[in-house]
This record gives structure tokens, C-alpha cells and sequence, in this order.
């Protein structure tokens, strides 16, 4: 892992008005005359290379926002569809990245970040139990929906039998109404 950027190293302060005139635009030049302006010591290259590396994350973060907002619109237009399931599976990943990244970190891991990736990842699991929950009791109430709605069709086509209505009638009935044919 390499080392620390020098302009990360600048006080806290400093750091943040270069990330602002990151945000608003300026070029490395203009970046690089405002902190030797407030008293920073830094080179020019420091400062590009802080500069590349702020730009390319703010170009992911604004990636990742534009993708989330179609993943957040298709899951509002079909909840329980395959985004709602693929959700979950895809935090597990990003946890799983990020103990892999831990690992390999040669930073001190502290147990905050271990418990907060705990945590984490028990709320995915209880959000994936709760989600198949539900599945599974839709399901049911569906398939006791249709044994009604088959009983009530066959006690109906039973009384219109009796009453003298032809079998092709009863069918016609049965497809407009339930929207499938005789069994």
C-alpha cells in the first residue's frame, strides 16, 4: 500500500477548501496557488494527484448515484421482482470486498469496523429471511385464492349444468371470468 498523499496529510481544514475548489472546477494550478496561499507546503504533483484521484471517485460516486436511481425505480415499479431479490446479494458482495480489502490492508482494522461489518451483514441476512417471509406467504395466499375462485367455477358450472346451459357456454364463461379455460 503506498503512502499517504501530502495533501491528505494537510490540516483538516486546508483539505477541505481543496476538495471544494475540487468540487467547483478549478484547475490544478488555480488548486495549487490557493493552498500555498493559506501556507501549505505542497508540490504540484501532490496536488494532481490528490486532484485525479478526488475526480475519479467523484465520477464513480456519480456513477453509482446514476445506477441506484435505476435500481431504485425499477424496485419501486416491481418490489418483489428479480432487483428486490438481487439487492441483498449484491451487499453481500460489497461486505465480502470489503474484508477481503481489510485483509489486505496493511492499516490497523479496528473492531469498530469489524463489528459495523458484522452488523451489516446480519441485517442483510434478516432483510433476505424476511423478504423470502413474505414471498412465501404471498404464495400461499395466491394459491388459496385460486382454489376459491376454481371451487366457486365449479359449483357455479355445476348449477349451469342443471340449469340447462350448454358446455360451451359454461367454458365461454369460465375463460372470461377466471381467464382460463376447462379443466
Amino acid at each position: 500500500m503506498g503512502r499517504r498523499s501530502t495533501v491528505a496529510a494537510l490540516p483538516r481544514e486546508l483539505v477541505e477548501a481543496c476538495n471544494g475548489l475540487i468540487r467547483d472546477g478549478h484547475t490544478i494550478e488555480e488548486i495549487l496557488a490557493a493552498l500555498q496561499g493559506m501556507g501549505a507546503q505542497v508540490s504540484r504533483s501532490a496536488v494532481g494527484r490528490y486532484v485525479k484521484s478526488a475526480r475519479e471517485s467523484m465520477e464513480k460516486y456519480r456513477q453509482a448515484q446514476e445506477v441506484a436511481k435505476v435500481w431504485v425505480d425499477k424496485l419501486e415499479a416491481e418490489p418483489s421482482g428479480d432487483v428486490g431479490r438481487l439487492l441483498p446479494e449484491m451487499l453481500r458482495v460489497v461486505a465480502f470486498q470489503t474484508l477481503t480489502t481489510m485483509g489486505e490492508s496493511e492499516e490497523h482494522v479496528g473492531a469498530m469496523d469489524v463489528m459495523l461489518l458484522a452488523k451489516a451483514l446480519k441485517d442483510i441476512a434478516g432483510t433476505q429471511k424476511v423478504s423470502i417471509d413474505t414471498e412465501l406467504q404471498l404464495r400461499r395466499v395466491r394459491e388459496q385464492t385460486q382454489a376459491k375462485a376454481d371451487a366457486a367455477a365449479r359449483a357455479a358450472a355445476q348449477e349451469m349444468q342443471q340449469a340447462g346451459v350448454s358446455e360451451a357456454t359454461i367454458a365461454a364463461i369460465r375463460q372470461r371470468i377466471l381467464g382460463v379455460a376447462a379443466p
